[in-house]
């Protein structure tokens, strides 16, 4: 009886794979990897500071708390 089990189990194992399935499973698995890379990349401007916003103008930043403003703020107190 576990033979005939195992066998079953083995043949389902071996078939091939339905193009379809295998699209959408990509498609998901593509689609969830989007969605982190875009919260990643929302925490990052969130704690860092857009790049073009706090390294266009150097005075705009003063009201911001972000680590790139705290950069900016550190070096012209460094440089003058």
């Amino acid at each position: 009886m576990q033979y005939f089990v195992a066998r079953r189990k083995f043949q389902q194992a071996r078939k091939p794979y339905d193009v379809r399935d295998v699209i959408e499973q990509y498609s998901q698995g593509h689609l969830n990897m989007m969605v982190r890379i875009k919260e990643l990349q929302r925490r990052l401007d969130h704690s860092l500071g857009k790049p073009a916003f706090f390294l266009s103008e150097k005075g705009l930043d003063k009201g911001y708390y972000t680590a790139g403003a705290r950069l900016i703020r550190l070096e012209d107190k460094v440089s003058a």
